[in-house]
Order: structure tokens, then sequence, then C-alpha cells
């Protein structure tokens, strides 16, 4: 029996896919490839998620609503409490939200038959760096006033006079500009580069099991590849966090330009 020859997929075959089905609305055309589709999966299932766990609540939590009080109470403590404040209580489930679609995103890269973390693709976390980017920037202007909050971004207090000549434009630039995208660059760049690295070990075993190059040459690719996969857990639960703490900072920021 001829057994065919191994052919590693490109690096675009990694990043690019080809829709699965397209959607007509109005003469406006929308391909709905893999990522997309995962995306609207994880969406959909948390909603349902949430919507079961307290449609009704009891006294004493089992089941699904046990299980979203403590995803509910783990983000409060570790990043609304801490950053936010007691006042800071409203923005929670708006965090919840963000960490957990974030981190179950992220974990897609590592499931058999899936194996794409769906904030590979830059639209994602360039949407929610622009939706971080619209809140903050509400919220100082509402806490503050107009005037008063942008004043406040280009002359820092407390800061020497002859200074603002330096410090005002890279404020500005820095908060207005630079602040969304290099909140979406480092969940977009963490991602990518974790399923760049899988995927070349996981080849890498696949060629040396086929390859004949040693009979056992493949386990060293192989043996990496688990370990990368674990750490792959790690980082996305720690971009999700990442991103999600980033936003409560900001949002703080603009509220309390004095801390």
């Amino acid at each position: 029996m001829r057994i065919l020859a191994f052919e590693p997929p490109t690096t675009n075959e990694l990043f690019e896919f080809e829709p699965i089905f397209r959607l007509n609305i109005g003469g406006f055309h929308m391909d709905i490839t893999k990522p997309t589709a995962v995306m609207l999966i994880i969406t959909v299932a948390l909603l349902l998620f949430f919507w079961r766990a307290y449609s009704k609540r009891k006294l004493v939590p089992t089941g699904s609503q046990n299980v979203a009080e403590y995803m509910y109470e783990f983000v409060d403590d570790q990043v609304t409490k801490p950053v936010l404040g007691p006042e800071g209580a409203a923005w929670t489930p708006y965090l919840v939200t963000l960490f957990f679609w974030v981190f179950f995103n992220n974990i897609m890269g590592i499931i058999p038959g899936i194996q794409i973390p769906t904030t590979s693709r830059m639209a994602y976390p360039l949407v929610l760096a622009l939706l971080a980017y619209l809140i903050f920037n509400i919220v100082g202007i509402k806490e503050q006033g107009f005037f008063k909050y942008f004043l406040g971004i280009m002359f820092p207090p407390g800061v020497p006079k002859v200074m603002y000549i330096l410090l005002t434009p890279i404020e500005l630039i820095s908060t207005l500009i630079v602040r969304p995208f290099t909140l979406a660059l480092r969940l977009f760049a963490n991602m990518v580069a974790g399923h760049m690295l899988l995927a070349v070990l996981f080849i890498g075993t696949a060629v040396f099991f086929q390859s004949g190059i040693g009979k056992f040459t493949f386990i060293l690719p192989f043996g990496l590849a688990t370990i990368m996969t674990g750490f792959e857990i790690f980082v996305a639960g720690m971009q999700a966090f990442i991103i999600t703490i980033l936003t409560a900072v900001y949002i703080a920021g603009a509220a309390h330009p004095e801390h």
C-alpha cells in the first residue's frame, strides 16, 4: 500500500479560510469563515449560559448559577474591586463578559478540529480595543466635562510647565491614538505567535514521523508541542486577564484622573 507524502500547510493556510457560506442582505455580501463561525458560536453559547444561569436564580446557587457566580466573583475580586473600587461594581458585568469571551476565543487554538484562536484575526481585538476606547473617553467626558477631560490629558497636573512642550504631544498621541492600537496588538500578536508555534511543532512532528530519519525523531517536536499546548492555555487566560484589567485601568483613569 502506497503512503501519501505529507504536505505541510503554507503560512497563508494557517490564517486564511474559504467562506463556509455567504450572506446577501440587501446587496451587502458577508462571508462567514471558520473563525467567524466559531466566534459567533462562542458568543451565542455565553449568552445562553448566562441567561440559563440567572433566569431562575436561587438563594443557594446550584449548577450553572453556581458556575456563573464563581465566574462573576473571580473578575469582581481580581479586576473590578482592586482597580475601580466598590463604586465600579456597575462595570463588572461588562468586564466578566469581556474576560470570558476573550478567553474562550483564545482557547480555540488548542481545540481539535478548530485549532484557530479567533483572536488571531486582527478584526476582533481591534473591535474590543475601539470599544474600550469609546468607553473610557465617554466616562472621562461624563465625569470631568469635555474640556477638563482633554486638558487633563494634555496638561497632567504636577508637571513643570516647561515640560508640557514635550509631554503634551506625547500624552495626546499616547492616550488618543496609540492606546487602542497597542491594546489590540498585544492580544493579536500573542495569539498569532502561539498559533504559529504550535503549528510548526505539530507539522514538524508529522514530517519527522513520515521521513524515516530515525525511528523516534518525532518524539522531540511532539514533546515540545505538548508542553507548548499547556503553555498556550496559560497564555489564553493571561491575555484575557490583561485586556480586561487594562480596560478597567483606562476606565478608572478617565473617571478618577487624580489617581
